[in-house]
């Protein structure tokens, strides 16, 4: 790395401590809610876009495993809550039909899931589409889903979301908001399970979600000009519960969250990249995470837009007999961070975000207190 990418890496690490010293986060409640139907035709489910930023730099440390794992053990943790599971059956929620074959014909060419084993990045990582393809509507993948939006000219694009809490959604900042000014995307519509199959018959297992209450952001991302890394690339959106007062997370569950617990550990990181399978299965990447400075992880992934929002998880799995509660990172299903953003050169295959702080506690504080019917 040269002395100008090292100044440039060092002067955005800088910009992050100046975003975390303002607000903490601000708010968006929709004014209307539309229905998900009229929301977003098949073309757009097949080929709406992503808003992923990317970067240009990657520091030294970011191949330094085990300088990260240093760190990961220099560092108690903060906050450990758990998950919870299921507690409502969604089977009269579930939806299933076929894409216009107009749609599947006009849309866009994509690759298949092929696994991959590292790029020129270096950090080595698994790759998979989530198998078998039930597994997304059972807990624990059925806590996460892909999410639908609108910006403010009405483009349509795509990022993924996880339960963090029964009617609250996790994702990115720049799935919400773009950055700067009064940037509120709209529309928000979030699909757990979602999954179209190659032949085009498309699965929603959980229904669809669109009554939103709020959206929050950190003020970090929103007065960040759109630019990343970026301390605080979170967001919460609060779904109201369904006709039958049932939340989002009664039917699929919610995963747990622990911080400091990303950076030096193994991670599992889930998402819909519309670079794998035009964003229409869930895809799965394992990868150690390395220390970027400044809080910020790095992992080794393929996948792409579509992914943002995404959430990065420690100990992703289903309990069984015999698990022990003796270290302080045994906790399973634990939300660490969220997809951030990717690489300028797709063949460097990394991604990276912020590790969950104070920051973070203080976002979801604000959202319960405020929907407290929510959490």
């Amino acid at each position: 790395m040269n002395s100008t990418s090292v100044t440039a890496l060092a002067a955005a690490i800088t910009a992050l401590g100046a975003h975390t010293a303002q607000a903490q986060s601000v708010a968006y409640t929709p004014r209307t809610t539309v229905q998900a139907a009229e929301q977003f035709s098949d073309i757009e489910l097949l080929s709406a876009k992503s808003p992923m930023p990317r970067v240009r730099f990657l520091p030294p440390s970011a191949l330094d495993y085990n300088a990260a794992a240093v760190l990961a053990q220099s560092r108690g943790v903060v906050a450990n809550s758990p998950g919870k599971h299921p507690v409502a059956s969604a089977a009269e929620l579930r939806t299933r039909r076929h894409i216009a074959a107009a749609a599947l014909a006009a849309r866009p060419a994509h690759e298949v899931a092929v696994p991959q084993a590292v790029g020129t990045g270096a950090i080595h990582f698994n790759s998979t589409r989530t198998y078998p393809r039930q597994q997304d509507g059972t807990y624990p993948s059925s806590a996460v889903g892909k999410l639908f939006f609108r910006d403010g000219a009405g483009n349509s694009y795509i990022c993924t979301g996880s339960m963090i809490k029964p009617g609250v959604v996790l994702t990115a900042g720049h799935c919400v908001h773009s950055g700067s000014g009064d940037g509120w995307y709209n529309s928000f519509t979030f699909v757990p399970g979602f999954r179209i199959t190659d032949d085009g018959v498309e699965t929603r297992p959980f229904g669809t979600w669109t009554s939103v209450a709020q959206v929050r952001t950190t003020a970090a991302w929103a007065t960040g000009g759109g630019s990343v890394p970026n301390a605080g690339d979170w967001a919460l959106i609060v779904f109201n519960a369904d006709a039958s007062g049932r939340r989002i997370g009664d039917y699929t569950g919610t995963l747990g969250y622990q911080y400091p617990a990303m950076i030096g550990r193994l991670m599992t990181v889930l998402g819909y990249p519309a670079n794998l399978d035009g964003g229409t299965q869930m895809h799965r990447v394992e990868s150690m995470v390395n220390d970027g400075g400044g809080n910020i992880g790095i992992w080794g992934s393929d996948m792409t837009g579509g992914s943002s929002g995404g959430p990065v998880v420690l100990n992703f799995r289903q309990d069984y007999a015999g698990l022990t509660g003796s270290t302080q990172d045994s906790g399973g299903n634990r939300l660490t961070s969220v997809v951030s953003w990717g690489y300028v050169d797709g063949a460097v295959q990394v991604q990276g975000g912020s590790q969950f702080d104070n920051t973070f506690d203080d976002l979801l504080g604000t959202t319960c207190t405020a929907f407290a019917w929510a959490c």
